[in-house]
């Protein structure tokens, strides 16, 4: 698969290719704060408030998430479910 992908315009489960993929990539660490993705992001993240009011119903359920960018929906990078919520709530990312 080509990388990146445009999130917006893709099937889910083209995203879930594509998320694996960066994980391979990545060598299963998180693109945003760098910590393995089988684990908890780091304490920046993870000590952070998160309000879960924000998102959708089950967000938090899926613990690894394909990030994008907001404004060109191009993909960036698998990151945890805590992390993409940090650059939601905190970085308008």
């Amino acid at each position: 698969m080509d990388l990146p992908i445009n999130y917006k315009n893709t099937h889910y489960s083209v995203r879930k290719i594509a998320r694996e993929e960066y994980q391979v990539i990545q060598k299963n660490h998180c693109w945003f704060c760098g910590a393995k993705l089988d684990e908890i992001p780091d304490s920046q993240v993870q000590n952070c408030s998160i309000n879960k009011k924000l998102f959708p119903k089950g967000f938090f359920n899926h613990p690894v998430h394909l990030h994008h960018d907001h404004n060109t929906d191009m993909t960036i990078g698998a990151v945890h479910a805590r992390c993409n919520a940090y650059l939601w709530q905190y970085k308008r990312q």
